[in-house]
């Protein structure tokens, strides 16, 4: 879990130059929103107002798009510290210098806004319109000049996204499309269930006009050949009664994987598409006519579709329809192993090392729709009023991959912590989250063709979600007043934050996904399916609040919070950001490397049944931040533009009469006025509760600090033979013996540890070999002939003692026989001269002689080291007895 360290840095807050990036430049007062009541309008749809592009963000903010480089941000506000008597004219124009703004030709509300993968454009969606702009590089961003950039803008679909009955819900950059500085390939999803492919390209403007790929998937679900007509219906034509109209309401969508290639092959181009009843479907493989693959992807697919399809063929009849499916894939891939890579120049790939091929024609260029899927919550509402959905892929299964190899794949330590189902998290509108698990996996399908005696694929069928477990994010879940939004966490793919109106929550499920995956690949199953339960059962996901927004803050604010950005850089750590209309919020955590080196643990403080003495730490909250009403202008100063009629502005000159005019003029200004002036009550009453409980807590800690102090005291203060401790003795002695016994004892274990150390390297070593268990049972043998040391037979002992001495009589015969032998034989003679004068001894080599000599020297030493040993033995053996 991440710890926060700080919330919004200074540098975002005012007076910095940070804070102007997200402020309102509207003439409009904070205090008119209270006219309109307090409660948030439920949100239409996802709100993305919020992008990045390395360390650069885009903000929508009074509808207009705001650049700025957040380190360039930072830098700015150190310089501006380290100056000292900075003019008010020098922190305006910092304020006007720390961001750019980019017109876009946009007349609509703007929902969401996405940078491609390489960063050269930009998706601007509104309700009913889709624009794509060119950005421009960074370097011309942060030019001095501080004017605003009108940028290139071509309008997707110009006659397709301006339905009023079908506004777009979500635009996402394909995965595996060639996105480059000309083009890209990116996909909309409306909310009539038209989901459409576009592959643009700067020289080709009816790219921008007509899409490549068309489907509608309210006909697909009921499709059952793929020569029908799938075309979404235009602008004008009759659509018809469909019975899927509210069933089949889109909310979200997204792509299963993001093209890497630990991940399974079909994960990016499979799309998923959450309906707002609660089912969800899935497009797989859905591609541009032009595609990129990364590394692993063909032969990840190979590996999985030939066995499969070899062992359909050699089953029985009933696996007719898993057969029919394995040959649609075999097809596909078979024309996609016959072609050759394209030009990688014709389109710059964004995954590195990537082929680029031409879609398969066959079976067909629009895949079957399969789902829906569905799970269980127990509750009695079938209506779950999706909002937002977040898919992880599956991990890359390597074994099957390198079967049959010689060489094995290298698996990273991260690729074995993942899951090898897919998670599937989604979103709705009351704050609830729930945690799916799909477990067969999605495989690419599609409809057969309409002729006679052809293979047929059945219809599609519902499946089963594994409901995991669901959690809220907010307290109050009787109105839908957020759209709950996720966002990717950097450093784990099984952790994310929810971003809802007034809050952000941290989400992760790694430590259960490394036990489960553990469950799921062991060998032996005995006891699986408890373990399972059990896991299942137990604590599942954690889950921790990051950010929280005042009510204060609530009520001055009529939109909900941004989706959430994560940044992870040198310059700014591990930071969070997110932001309401002028007022921006942020958490700086700790890195997962540095949250483990961290000895204390936040919950012993948390608990209420504390250790007299002990440290109270103070809860974290967000940094007080002036309300926006404080600095707003005041309405007074538009009021006579705004609310009194130009026939009587001439009627202010003169002088006051008694008339209704004059009576409307003043309820009208008293009630404009009471509102301006209950915002700054509430602001100022805030400040006042945040300085007196300021107050206390500066109370609570300075007796802290006495209590610390006095226990300080106690402790160098030295202590007499009663037990009594002297007044004004300080001298430290106690506190240095304590010191000095506590580098003793340290001292101590460490020679304990490294003599244990020293015995466990040392036990350690190769196996025996054949010869040495040889020695090791002629010895056992012998000690068994001997006797153990627990032997209490004298017989035996005295046995053992007449043994020994008739084997040292033997010895001493031997070894007199031995010299007498080599006294008696004659010198050496000359090389070559006969051993005897008389000749009649046979000619024996001196060499021979030597060698004998030597074995018999060697036999006898032998002899010798086994009787000391026998008797070195026996006097053992006489002293336990």
């Amino acid at each position: 879990m991440p710890r926060v360290n700080s919330y919004a840095p200074a540098w975002l807050c005012r007076p910095s130059p940070g804070a102007s990036l997200f402020a309102s430049s509207s003439v409009k007062s904070p205090a008119q929103d209270l006219q309109n009541g307090h409660k948030v309008p439920a949100a239409d749809g996802p709100t993305r107002t919020f992008a990045k592009r390395g360390n650069e963000v885009f903000a929508v903010v009074d509808n207009e798009i705001r650049w700025a480089n957040l380190a360039r941000l930072k830098d700015q506000w150190l310089q501006s510290r380290q100056k000292k008597g900075t003019t008010k004219e020098d922190a305006r124009d910092g304020a006007q210098a720390s961001y750019r703004i980019l017109t876009v030709p946009v007349y609509g509300q703007i929902k969401q806004i996405l940078p491609s993968p390489n960063g050269a454009f930009l998706a601007v969606v509104t309700e009913h319109t889709v624009h794509i702009s060119v950005l421009p590089d960074s370097s011309h961003l942060s030019s001095p000049d501080t004017a605003p950039i009108r940028l290139k803008t071509y309008q997707l679909g110009p006659t397709t996204h301006v339905i009023p009955e079908a506004p777009v819900i979500s635009a996402l950059w394909h995965p595996l499309g060639l996105h480059s500085n000309i083009g890209g390939c990116i996909v909309t999803i409306a909310a009539d269930s038209a989901v459409r492919v576009w592959e643009l390209d700067r020289n080709n403007h009816w790219s921008f006009d007509q899409p490549t790929l068309a489907i509608d998937l309210k006909k697909l679900v009921d499709g059952t050949s793929s020569d029908q007509d799938f075309t979404p219906s235009g602008f004008g034509k009759n659509k018809g009664f469909s019975a899927d109209i509210y069933d089949m309401e889109v909310a979200s969508a997204c792509f299963a994987g993001s093209g890497s290639e630990r991940e399974d092959a079909w994960a990016p181009m499979t799309l998923w598409v959450a309906m707002k009843p609660g089912d969800l479907y899935a497009l797989c493989p859905l591609l541009p006519s032009k595609w990129q693959a990364p590394s692993a992807t063909i032969p990840s697919l190979s590996a999985a579709i030939i066995p499969k399809l070899a062992a359909f063929e050699k089953g029985s009849a009933d696996v007719e329809e898993e057969l029919t499916a394995s040959r649609q894939q075999y097809e596909w891939l078979q024309e996609i192993d016959g072609q050759e890579s394209l030009d990688p120049h014709s389109g710059s790939g964004a995954i590195e090392g990537a082929d680029v091929f031409t879609r398969p024609a066959a079976p067909s260029a629009i895949p079957r729709l399969q789902g829906p899927f569905r799970f269980d919550t127990g509750d009695e509402l079938d209506d779950l009023e999706l909002c937002d959905l977040l898919v992880i892929a599956a991990r890359l299964n390597a074994d099957d991959l390198m079967k049959g190899e010689e060489e094995e794949l290298a698996v990273d330590a991260i690729d074995q912590d993942k899951l090898s189902a897919t998670v599937i998290c989604l979103s709705s509108g009351h704050g609830r989250v729930h945690i799916c698990l799909e477990l067969d996996g999605v495989e690419g399908q599609w409809l057969p063709k309409a002729r006679k005696n052809a293979f047929r694929t059945p219809l599609s069928e519902p499946g089963d979600l594994v409901l995991v477990e669901s959690l809220d994010t907010v307290k109050n879940n009787g109105d839908s007043t957020t759209w709950p939004t996720f966002t990717k966490d950097i450093h784990s793919r099984y952790s994310f934050f929810v971003t809802t109106a007034a809050n952000v929550v941290f989400f992760s499920l790694s430590s259960w996904v490394q036990r489960l995956e553990a469950e799921l690949q062991a060998e032996d199953t005995a006891g699986s399916g408890f373990r399972l339960q059990v896991l299942c059962d137990g604590n599942v996901i954690q889950r921790e609040r990051i950010l929280q927004v005042s009510n204060t803050d609530v009520t001055a604010h009529t939109e909900p919070l941004s989706a959430s950005l994560i940044f992870y850089d040198f310059d700014l750590g591990y930071l969070l950001l997110t932001y309401h209309p002028s007022s921006p919020y942020a958490a700086v955590m700790d890195a997962p490397e540095d949250s483990f080196s961290v000895a204390v643990d936040q919950r012993l403080y948390e608990s209420k049944a504390l250790a007299p003495g002990s440290p109270v730490l103070l809860p974290r909250r967000v940094p007080y931040q002036v309300p926006a009403v404080l600095y707003a202008q005041s309405p007074l100063d538009s009021f006579v533009e705004k609310y009194v009629p130009h026939r009587q502005r001439h009627t202010l000159k003169e002088q006051v009469r008694l008339s209704p005019a004059t009576l409307d003029l003043v309820a009208t200004a008293h009630r404009v006025l009471s509102a301006h002036t209950n915002a700054l009550e509430r602001a100022a009453s805030d400040l006042f509760r945040r300085c007196e409980r300021l107050q206390g807590e500066m109370r609570d800690q300075l007796k802290q600090l006495s209590d610390a102090a006095e226990r300080i005291k106690g402790v160098t203060s030295e202590i007499d033979e009663d037990g009594h401790r002297k007044e004004g003795a300080r001298n430290g002695e106690a506190l240095d013996k304590r010191l000095q016994a506590a580098r003793d004892k340290q001292g101590e274990l460490v020679q304990r540890y490294d003599a244990l150390r020293k015995k466990v390297l040392n036990s350690g070593g190769r196996p025996l070999s054949e010869k040495e268990k040889a020695w090791v049972g002629e010895v056992t043998t012998l000690s068994e002939s001997l006797g153990g040391p627990d032997a209490k037979d004298r017989k035996q002992d005295q046995q053992l003692a007449e043994r020994l001495e008739t084997v040292k009589h033997l010895v001493v015969e031997l070894m007199a026989e031995t010299k007498s032998i080599a006294a008696k034989a004659p010198a050496a003679a000359e090389p070559g001269s006969p051993s005897s004068p008389g000749g009649a001894q046979p000619k024996v080599p001196q060499r021979l002689q030597r060698a004998k000599i030597a074995d018999a020297m060697r036999m006898v030493e032998r002899e010798s080291a086994v009787i000391d040993a026998i008797t070195s033995r026996l006097e053992r053996l006489n002293t336990t007895i």
